[in-house]
């Protein structure tokens, strides 16, 4: 055995025990993606500082993680009997907040309020807001909601931002299962078709896997113990980037080693030959690719950062290749081929010699050809981005059902709020800032396109009437009409006695007549003749008449006559004490009727006074019921009394922070929150409640919004940003480093050139694609730097390759060495670009549609680039060295 094998063999164990160390250091990446791996935004970001709010908000909901529990009965109208079962879950919830880390929970039954708020119009779905704490993963307070909430005879759902990004996660996770297996599948069956053989195949799967394992276990150790920024989509790249780059440059080394055992080499020999021929060219052509994806390192946004643990997976595979494999070709040799046994030589590309030749020939034509094609793909390009990570989860989990479902049947925006702070270094709770809080509340009402709007003044998303000087104006001017009501009949009974005096006294004078006639009544009763002399007074004129009264006539008379004497003389006694009351009446109304007319005077002069009292309450209650009929009087006035009431203290609990220096309003949108409209919306709300509170007294005060939607915006304006940088940085690296591969400046302009048109024609396509397949018009908000990085990083590859075949025929003119080399390096080119597209077409499997778009854009770029790369590399060089 020589030397030379047996270095071989222990370069072989050695990778073998780094394998062994690495899977058993190999973190949980689930729990650690799920912990580090979430999209990351700058802390000074608008949707961060809102975050930092709530984390601190008190109520004991602080640092809490929004959750909805909806339930649904179709279409149809949620029954008596559905509905006492979901009251049932709804007091296990609240019986068991402990259990579950419920922090705060609001139901639809709580008040009238959230009657309207968490009740649907239709009455088909219900849902409940809880506020839960963070002491269980999201993953696993998710299942446990899930489990515990199920409610029969309706549909229940789980959802909330947090939750809907961990399904994105484990549907990721579950693609990535799938597209191992496809990819590898595949990968096997290419492999065995190039080299007619299973052997190579295998060792190719082999040695990949092994820098896989390897480069996965540094990458999740780096994030677990290091600042080292992973994301979702850093596991699954770094599989179809190392297998599929792997697999190429394991074609071109086994393709060199085949070509110098056909030239009789030995096995040694050739394994040497091809590492020093082949292997250089793996060398500068994964450093490219290797620096292209660490300049991601310099990029501020974490989901770009991430990409760079795919620059460490290329730097293992690039050790792992270049040492384990001369291994088995020193050892097998021709029987790594079996059972073809190297029978013919590699195919030359007739494909790639024809457009090169045709290219050189006719540099001009080729050129102006690729500028045609070129400018649809140019002036269609476009920057409109989706940036609802909804669509990504697939259709069969239920968080996403749940949203579908509130979206439904509430507003597009109640299942996603969004959430504005005003922080102010004062309290809050005092009517001057309560009402520039509530001014801003009532300018978010009247923006297009706003739901609903909830404040510390508008609690239940509408105006409370009391609170309002309107409604305290009405209040106030039916109160003076009263008033005035009464004043008038003070007037009244005052004009009323104006009466003439001397009426009363003329009263008061025949009273004291009528009371002397009675004395005089009684004084002439008093001398009258007694009962004898009336008697024998009668007697005469009776018997003058020649009729005298009998004796028993005489003695009836004498009894009638002395019973009139005694009733008489009671008379008397009575009429003389009626006649004193009289005389004092009419004393005492002579003396009124003067008292009266000597008052006269002054009863006018005050009846005078009220008239006034009265026409001036008139006139103020004119001007009163046109302030309140006018927009002034729709201004905010808490009174004290309503300030310390009860009542207003709930609605500070839930508005106010628990020092009260912080306010928050509740904003549901009527569109989708995660659509550029509603951005943009969000966007404006800030500038305009900024611009709002300057020169009140919140002049000071900070404003911040929170919200899946402020978080999009944030995303979206940091990635766009960084996008062009990380892009430039990349590009800039990348030229640099092709400069020393090709050895020329001007070579390395036309492959960057080559890489952006098939980045900008296979994203058009992709677009295409997208809109008439899969039903989505827009990309994915990630999808042009993913598409971006992986076809300039792995696209140069086969540039190099051309490349460095043509520095292999020096001396031959210029037009002749890359057609020469176009016609030999085609084969491999072609089927290192099926390799690579066959595994980015894994993919698709996966059901996210980041990863699908992805795909399709890499695919259609490999495409191009197929035609591309011999066609402009030829003319340029045809038309640029000329001799």
């Amino acid at each position: 055995m020589s030397k030379y094998i047996k270095q071989n063999i222990a370069k072989l164990i050695a990778w073998l025990a780094v394998l062994i160390l690495g899977i058993l250091m190999l973190p949980n990446i689930s729990g650690l993606v799920a912990d580090k791996g979430q999209t990351k935004i700058p802390e000074t970001a608008k949707s961060q500082v809102a975050k930092m709010i709530q984390k601190d908000w008190g109520h004991k909901i602080s640092n809490t993680r929004q959750v909805v529990v909806v339930f649904n009965n179709d279409d149809k109208a949620l029954s008596e009997k559905q509905q006492s079962k979901i009251n049932h879950t709804i007091d296990e919830l609240k019986n068991n907040k402990h259990k579950y880390d419920i922090k705060g929970i609001t139901a639809p039954n709580d008040s009238s309020t959230t009657k309207k708020q968490l009740i649907s119009d239709d009455k088909t779905t219900q849902i409940v807001q809880l506020d839960v704490g963070k002491r269980d993963s999201v993953r696993k307070m998710n299942q446990e909601l899930t489990q515990n909430v199920k409610t029969s005879g309706v549909k229940t759902y789980v959802t909330g931002g947090d939750i809907l990004n961990d399904d994105f996660s484990v549907a990721i996770e579950a693609g990535l299962k799938k597209t191992e297996v496809i990819a590898i599948v595949f990968i096997l069956i290419v492999l065995i078709w190039v080299f007619r053989s299973p052997i190579v195949p295998l060792i190719s799967l082999g040695t990949v896997g092994l820098s896989f394992i390897i480069a996965l276990s540094a990458v999740m150790n780096l994030a677990k113990y290091t600042n080292f920024t992973i994301s979702n989509f850093t596991e699954v790249f770094m599989v179809v980037v190392m297998f599929g780059i792997g697999t190429d440059y394991n074609i071109l080394l086994y393709n060199q080693f085949k070509n110098d055992l056909i030239e009789g080499m030995d096995k040694e020999t050739a394994t040497k030959h091809s590492i020093k021929i082949a292997g250089k060219t793996i060398l500068y052509s994964g450093s490219t690719v290797l620096l292209g994806f660490l300049t991601l390192t310099l990029a501020k946004f974490s989901i770009y950062r991430s990409a760079a643990g795919v620059g460490v997976g290329v730097a293992i595979l690039l050790a792992v290749l270049l040492t384990v494999n001369p291994f088995f070709m020193s050892v097998l040799g021709n029987r790594v081929f079996w059972p073809s046994h190297n029978a013919t030589e590699s195919n030359h590309s007739r494909l790639w010699h024809w457009l090169s030749s045709r290219s050189a020939k006719n540099p001009i034509l080729a050129i102006g050809i690729i500028g045609v094609l070129a400018i649809p793909a140019i002036v269609g390009y476009s920057n409109k981005l989706n940036y609802d990570t909804v669509v990504e989860i697939p259709s069969n989990y239920s968080s996403k059902q749940g949203f579908k479902t509130i979206q439904k049947h509430f507003s597009k925006g109640t299942a996603e709020p969004t959430t504005i702070y005003i922080k102010s270094k004062q309290t809050l709770d005092n009517e001057s800032d309560l009402r520039v809080i509530d001014n801003v509340t009532n300018q978010i009402q009247g923006v297009k396109g706003i739901k609903t709007v909830a404040s510390v003044t508008q609690p239940g998303g509408e105006k409370i009437d009391q609170l309002y000087v309107n409604d305290q104006l009405k209040s106030l001017t039916s109160q003076t009409a009263k008033a005035q009501d009464g004043l008038r009949e003070l007037q009244n009974g005052l004009s009323a006695g104006n009466f003439d005096a001397t009426q009363l006294q003329d009263i008061g004078a025949k009273a004291t007549l009528i009371g002397e006639e009675l004395k005089s009544i009684q004084a002439a009763g008093g001398n009258s003749a007694n009962s004898e002399q009336l008697i024998t007074a009668l007697q005469q004129k009776m018997t003058a008449a020649g009729q005298p009264l009998s004796q028993t006539q005489i003695s009836i008379l004498a009894g009638a006559a002395s019973q009139q004497s005694a009733s008489l003389s009671s008379m008397q006694s009575r009429l003389q004490a009626i006649a004193q009351y009289t005389q004092t009446i009419g004393s005492d109304a002579q003396s009124l009727g003067n008292d009266l007319q000597s008052k006269q005077q002054q009863m006018a002069t005050a009846s005078g006074s009220i008239g006034e009292l009265n026409d001036g309450l008139t006139k103020s209650n004119d001007y009163l019921k046109q302030l309140q009929d006018s927009s002034a009087s729709n201004t905010l006035f808490v009174p004290d009394a309503v300030l310390k009431s009860d009542t207003f203290k709930k609605s500070e609990n839930v508005y106010l922070s628990s020092n009260k220096k912080v306010a928050k309003i509740t904003v549901v949108l009527d569109s989708d929150p995660l659509t550029a409209k509603s951005i943009k919306k969000v966007e404006n709300l800030e500038t305009m409640i900024t611009n709002s509170i300057k020169g009140t007294a919140l002049k000071d005060a900070s404003v911040s919004i929170g919200g899946q939607t402020s978080e999009t915006s944030d995303t979206s304006s940091i990635a766009n940003q960084d996008f062009v940088r990380s892009a430039a940085i990349m590009l800039i690296g990348i030229t640099i480093a092709l400069m020393f591969v090709t050895r020329s400046v001007l070579q390395s302009f036309y492959i960057i050139a080559s890489l952006l048109l098939a980045y900008v024609g296979g994203l058009g396509i992709t677009r295409v694609i997208s809109s008439t397949l899969l039903g989505e018009s827009l990309l994915g908000w990630n999808v042009p730097f993913f598409t971006f990085v992986m076809l300039v990083a792995l696209g140069v590859d086969y540039s190099i390759f051309l490349m460095m075949k043509y520095r292999e025929f020096d001396g031959d003119q210029p037009g002749d060495r890359i057609v020469k080399a176009a016609g030999l390096i085609g084969t491999v080119v072609i089927s290192a670009a099926i390799i690579l597209g066959g595994t980015f077409a894994a993919l698709i499997p996966a059901g996210v549609l980041t990863l699908t778009q992805v795909a399709i854009g890499v695919i259609s770029g490999l495409v191009i680039l197929a035609f591309l790369i011999p066609t402009m590399n030829s003319s340029l060089i045809k038309l640029t060295y000329k001799k």
